[in-house]
């Protein structure tokens, strides 16, 4: 079925960004996934739609902010290091989509964090934590 083969290239899709890592490219964008996974663009771009309800940067943006989320509660690094490390290009859109994302700055959400004890995965979606500070 159409919905079976969604499932199984978005766990394509998932494998390569996530698991090998790719989200950590700032330059990844629909074309050069695509190209990767032998599709059209246009195809993969409607696939991440239909299943996630976002367009491809908000999708891979997700990887890169749970993988933050991931080095802010497990360790000291310098957040910048951090935002480099994860894809990001420019502290203003790493600190904008990471309060979108989670409802806090990352210096706060590392505060949290080492409260709460509790760690993100790149496996699961980061879940905003704002209502329970």
């Amino acid at each position: 079925t159409a919905s079976a083969d969604d499932a199984a290239v978005l766990a394509q899709s998932t494998e390569l960004v996530c698991a090998q890592g790719l989200f950590r490219d700032p330059d990844l964008s629909l074309i050069k996934l695509a190209r990767r996974m032998g599709i059209p663009a246009r195809d993969l771009s409607a696939l991440v739609n239909r299943q996630c309800g976002k367009n491809i940067a908000q999708w891979i943006n997700g990887f890169r902010i749970a993988a933050a989320c991931d080095q802010l509660a497990a360790g000291d690094a310098p957040i910048t290091t951090i935002m480099l490390d994860c894809g990001f290009f420019t502290k203003s859109n790493f600190h904008r989509e990471f309060r979108r994302h989670t409802g806090l700055s990352p210096s706060a959400y590392r505060q949290h964090a080492r409260k709460q004890a509790g760690t993100q995965t790149c496996a699961r979606p980061v879940q905003t934590v704002q209502a329970s500070i």
